[in-house]
């Protein structure tokens, strides 16, 4: 499959204007096919063009009412020839339903044996269930009619009206971008509702049907509230008709904004007890796809380089959306979540700007959606609303949105909307250029240095280790924790700042309200104290700050990794639910990482386990805080007659029911402390025959720490007639890699370098980029590991994705060579 390249997209946005599109479904048929009938009215200027498709069988083609030879095509493209003026294109195609989650999937609920399809055209998607014209600015109107069994239910874009048995129509959509078409089909269990006009819908497949209606009242309230925030933020009602949420099976992303049916995968339907940490997180994903009907799909970009102004906005809108709509802790959540992915992205060689990142196709825009385009770009609009004053900053949101409605806009517009705001007292247009430039089109992470001297403590900026010097202003507070007065409000640029000196036991710490990016860094005699200050200090917001300088600092080789640990252990007891949440998997991630088997990683590892166990003794039966502590001990334990005794249904402690979840957490351990065997794994399934539990039992299956598992994992990985789902194979591919068996996954070191280029070949490009990153060899730490990845992100002959996977996992190994070679230090 041919990627399509920028200078392609602008040479056929010149010569083409899309109308409409009429999209057929045979979806009646069983097995793995369908079929599909799309009919394109468009305007052509150029005598030739092509649309995308990727079918099993070209069928027909017709041109303006003649039928045109039926012929091979490559690299999924449809050549149409004999253009000028308006014409209607109908191309029917037999298509194969997918099982990496990339155009029209297909998935069989072993509950039950109900089918269920979804349909995900973004990124590049489209193509694979529509022939279409597959570019973001090409938009155009859209509706869709459907045959199906009769006893499915169907939702998308449109409005859906049953025509007869198994006969459905969605109503044609205004304008959007091919990447947003959604579809989704199957025997749905839903729960309808209404909200100032708005049609609202929940669907889910039948056998979460009880889970449904136990979280609908609250899904419907958040949508409500959500929807009226935004109506009063924008001031442009939501312009799609009906809302339909979708929660389906096997679904790659956290959710797609696909405009009147959003679709999410359907763990966010929580089927066992969640946490307060996993509510949030729900919330924030209904919140921030919401806001993507206005910013991403009423205006969207015109190339996938500006595809963080969808994502950026998104998140940034949804960290001040949900607090409105939940009361949860957006804030620490974000800064401990989002953050802390968004630097480790911008810390690396492959780090890229937020704004214009030169993607020169569809897919290389696809690996720069990273926590770069969420986190950072979010971060850097904080900033930016600061810099121009509320009025200004959503004034020129409101003016971009009424301008481009419907249509394509480029951060250019954006810049030029915000411009028209300026008034006396304000930035103008050339300070905002000048702002952005540095903000946003340079890559990197400032450093931000905190140091003591006889004549006091100052603040330092440092330009970032990849990418280029930028003059780039941090305006912040800093505090000195646990408690020393009223922060100090600073802006820090090319000279040094002076800051409150740090007394005995205290910390000096930038960026205390987590109003800025950079990369924080202590004074060097102060990282010791952070285990006595987390235990006490009382914001979290600064302690969030404090939590992503600790990971830093650890990652950099200023922080030993036993002290890290001890850090966590000391604060436990002080922190938040939802921050917890985030604590206890990095650090249980990131010790085996940078502590080689032996002595010192077992006392790291024993100190979080004791710490997460006296939190769990004395956090509040039956609360959120139990459960996080719970999953937390799971995890790091290797005692392995409690964990026996922590079987489905069990009570192991006051309020704590081992529900099918955490009984799932509790066997994946047993799996990889090597008491559980195959016989018991499948009795589990048995007792638990659901979509988690198929992947639960295929995680388990690849945990056991024998070498015949891990051999079954890895051929499953890379056989191309492989029958499993994207799910169970990235079950399969984070159970290679597990702390304790690096000399059983040895061999898989070296072929993950020589292997996983031919899986790119029947891999989609989501699938491939996560699975490869799942079961990269990174407890393989040693040089001659790190030697390969060097060489093969070198290569021109594989897909960017896999070397952009090498490239990263190789910064993470050199970073784990230092530390272990004793770099680490207190410095």
């Amino acid at each position: 499959m041919v990627a399509l390249t920028r200078p392609e997209a602008r040479r056929r946005a010149e010569s083409v204007d899309v109308d409409r599109y009429t999209i057929g479904l045979d979806l009646a048929e069983p097995g793995d096919f369908f079929t599909s009938t799309t009919t394109i009215v468009f305007t052509a200027r150029e005598a030739e063009t092509f649309v995308e498709l990727l079918c099993e069988e070209l069928l027909e083609v017709v041109l303006d009412g003649a039928a045109q030879p039926v012929e091979a095509f490559a690299g999924g493209r449809l050549p149409v020839r004999g253009l000028r003026g308006r014409h209607e294109l109908l191309v029917r195609a037999r298509m194969r339903y997918s099982q990496d989650g990339e155009g029209l999937h297909r998935f069989v609920d072993p509950a039950d044996g109900g089918v269920y399809l979804c349909a995900t055209s973004s990124v590049d998607n489209a193509k694979r269930w529509f022939a279409c014209f597959d570019q973001p600015d090409l938009k155009a109107r859209v509706s869709v009619r459907v045959q199906c069994p009769p006893e499915w239910t169907v939702v998308g874009n449109g409005a859906a009206t049953r025509t007869g048995p198994g006969a459905w129509r969605l109503a044609e959509t205004e304008p959007i971008s091919t990447y947003l078409v959604a579809l989704v089909a199957g025997p749905w269990h839903s729960v309808l509702g209404e909200h100032d006009g708005i049609p609202l819908g929940l669907h889910v497949r039948r056998s979460l049907a009880a889970e449904l209606d136990r979280d609908a009242a609250e899904l419907l309230r958040l949508t409500a509230d959500s929807l009226d925030v935004f109506h009063e933020l924008f001031e442009v009602r939501y312009p799609f008709g009906e809302y339909h949420q979708a929660f389906v099976p096997e679904f790659n992303w956290g959710a797609m904004e696909n405009p009147g049916c959003v679709t999410f995968r359907d763990q966010l339907i929580f089927r066992s007890r969640p946490s307060e940490s996993e509510l949030l997180s729900r919330a924030n994903t209904v919140v921030h796809e919401m806001a993507h009907m206005w910013f991403g799909d009423l205006v969207t970009m015109r190339w996938w380089d500006d595809l963080w102004l969808n994502e950026s906005f998104a998140e940034y809108l949804a960290r001040v959306v949900t607090p409105l709509v939940t009361g949860l802790p957006a804030g620490p959540d974000f800064a401990a979540a989002r953050k802390s992915w968004g630097y480790a992205a911008d810390r690396r060689a492959t780090t890229h700007p937020v704004a214009g990142n030169g993607a020169t196709d569809a897919r290389a825009a696809l690996d720069d959606f990273d926590g770069i385009s969420y986190a950072k770009g979010a971060s850097v609009l904080r900033q930016l609303a600061a810099y121009l004053g509320e009025d200004m900053f959503l004034g020129g949101l409101r003016e971009h949105v009424r301008s481009h409605a419907y249509g394509n806009a480029t951060f250019a517009d954006l810049l030029a909307s915000w411009s028209a705001q300026a008034g006396p007292g304000t930035p103008t247009g050339a300070d905002l250029a000048r702002w952005a430039h540095e903000w946003l089109r340079l890559a990197g992470v400032d450093v931000v240095t905190v140091e003591t001297g006889p004549s006091g403590t100052v603040l330092r900026r440092h330009p970032p280790e990849f990418g280029p010097a930028a003059d780039r202003p941090h305006a912040m507070t800093v505090t000195v924790l646990p408690g020393g007065g009223a922060p100090a409000e600073v802006v820090l640029g090319d000279a040094p700042v002076p800051v409150p000196t740090a007394g005995p036991g205290e910390i000096v710490l930038p960026s205390a309200g987590d109003e800025t990016w950079a990369t924080i860094r202590l004074a060097a005699d102060q990282w010791e104290r952070l285990p006595a200050v987390m235990a006490v200090a009382e914001d979290a917001t600064a302690r969030a700050v404090a939590w992503n300088a600790l990971r830093t600092g650890l990652a950099d080789g200023l922080v030993p990794p036993e002290l890290a640990a001890r850090t966590v252990a000391a604060g436990l007891p002080n922190e938040l639910d939802v921050v917890t949440a985030r604590l206890l998997p990095w650090i249980t991630a990131a010790v085996p990482v940078y502590l080689a088997p032996g002595a010192e990683r077992a006392a790291a590892i024993t100190i979080l386990a004791d710490a997460t166990w006296a939190l769990l003794a004395d956090a509040k039966p039956g609360g959120s805080m139990q459960l996080t502590a719970a999953r937390g001990w799971v995890g790091l334990t290797d005692d392995l007659d409690a964990l026996r005794g922590w079987h489905r249904g069990g009570e192991p402690l006051g309020g704590l029911t081992v529900d099918d979840e955490l009984s799932w957490l509790v066997l994946e351990r047993r799996a990889a402390l090597g008491d559980l065997t195959p016989d018991q794994i499948e009795t589990a399934y048995a007792a638990d025959r659901t979509a988690s539990g198929l992947v639960h039992a295929a995680r388990c299956r690849a945990l056991r720490p024998d070498p015949d598992a891990k051999a079954a994992a890895w051929a499953e990985l890379i056989d191309p007639a492989s029958t499993m789902s994207h799910y169970q194979l990235s079950a399969l591919a984070g159970g290679i890699w597990v702390a304790g068996q690096e000399d059983l996954a040895a061999p898989y070191a070296r072929r993950w370098f020589d292997d996983l280029p031919a899986t790119a070949e029947f891999r989609g490009t989501m699938s491939l980029a996560r699975l490869a990153e799942l079961c990269f060899p990174a407890l393989a730490v040693a040089p001659e590991t790190l030697a390969w990845a060097e060489r093969f992100a070198a290569r021109t002959d594989i897909p960017s994705g896999l070397r952009r996977t090498a490239s990263d996992g190789a910064d993470d190994l050199r970073r784990a060579l230092a530390v272990r070679g004793g770099a680490a230090r207190v410095a």
